[in-house]
């Protein structure tokens, strides 16, 4: 899992944003919302522009370093990368994951989106490599312990992440460091639910929705799914039009074509039942804006929804503050984004938070600004 995450001079985070799931408070209650000692699933909040958004593509800038996944193009955006209040030349990236036992922190920093400055892997806070992109110097004396002590590296011409490099040129056991290290990070799951079906990670596949529930034949769990979360009891088909399978409603008299009439809720609702379908394979999903189409009962069931799944971390941001309820997960889960720092409701006041309090209440009173 990922336990620690941190990001300086990236879009609007001029200074350190620290991630910390590792700072969970001893509440009894809503234990599903944490596994081994680390928050799994959170909601962060935030006035608009406080930067929810960067903060979903800063962590995810991992993808686009290790992969080749397809992402969002916002990431690539070379004049929106840095800060533009500051005269720092880089961006610094830190991550922190736990597999069993291990620790493993992985840092580097960036010019431009594909441009590496600095790079370096920990274990168990030693120190495998390190290099430095501009002055072509760097520490290898510990590559034995990840299997890569006979890894031939041009120095003079390595332009992509080094660890990316080890990755696809040693043989990896089946549970090494640095497999496991990959698996998550090719894993992660970045889209929102405002428009198209914008994505980082996962896939290099852009799919037509009506298409693949056609093709996989899905038109009656999609039926479920829609009656189960938001009880809407549609009765579906579809015809084939060209190469195209069109999905359609069924009314008594007619059928309407799916995509013309259903709402902006429901049509956020058939990608989310997209890529849900993959949540099982999902190591980390960031849902930006989530439920912006949502009724709030709705919203609730989604989070229920995305917490019967134990091994995914999620992290979803909402201006929804009926979500902010002790029934659903815990103050240590519950975040607030303001002026670049991230911080949970229970580190954000002096009282101490029970399963007991309206932290709804609390919030839209101003008891967790500082």
């Amino acid at each position: 899992m990922l336990t620690k995450f941190s990001v300086t001079n990236f879009r609007n985070f001029k200074d350190k944003l620290l991630i910390d799931f590792e700072d969970r408070h001893n509440y009894g209650f809503n234990k599903r919302a944490t596994k081994n000692g680390i928050i799994s699933k959170s909601i962060v909040f935030g006035h608009n522009g406080c930067g929810k958004s960067n903060l979903g593509f800063a962590l995810f800038d991992i993808v686009i370093t290790l992969t080749d996944l397809y992402a969002d193009q916002r990431l690539y955006d070379k004049n929106s990368f840095l800060n533009a209040d500051s005269n720092l030349s880089y961006a610094e990236f830190n991550y922190e994951f736990k597999f069993g036992n291990e620790i493993v922190k992985y840092n580097y920093r960036k010019s431009e989106p594909k441009i590496l400055t600095y790079e370096e892997l920990f274990i168990d806070n030693k120190l495998i490599y390190s290099f430095n992109f501009e002055t072509k110097e760097g520490k290898f004396d510990n590559l034995a312990l990840i299997g890569a002590e006979t890894l031939n590296l041009d120095k003079d011409n390595i332009n992509f992440a080094i660890l990316r490099f080890i990755a696809n040129n040693t043989i990896q056991k089946e549970e090494s460091t640095i497999k496991l290290l990959l698996d998550f990070v090719s894993h992660m799951l970045w889209f929102r639910s405002l428009g198209s079906n914008s994505f980082i990670g996962m896939t290099n596949e852009i799919v037509g929705l009506n298409d693949w529930i056609v093709k996989n034949n899905l038109i009656e769990e999609f039926e479920q799914f829609l009656k189960e979360t938001a009880s809407l009891n549609l009765k579906l088909d579809n015809i084939q039009v060209g190469n195209n399978n069109i999905l359609l409603e069924k009314h008594k008299y007619r059928q309407l074509m799916f995509d013309k009439i259903a709402s902006s809720g429901t049509i956020s609702l058939q990608l989310f039942f997209y890529w849900y379908k993959n949540f099982n394979n999902i190591s980390f999903l960031f849902v930006d804006e989530f439920d912006a189409f949502y009724h709030f009962e709705l919203s609730k069931n989604i989070i229920e929804l995305i917490l019967q799944y134990e091994d995914m971390q999620a992290m979803l941001t909402s201006h929804n503050t009926y979500l902010a309820n002790n029934n659903l997960l815990r103050p240590d889960c519950y975040f607030i984004l303001k002026d670049g720092q991230l911080k949970s409701f229970a580190d954000s006041t002096d009282r101490e938070l029970r399963e007991g309090h309206n932290i709804e209440k609390m919030l839209r009173e101003g008891e967790f600004d500082e």
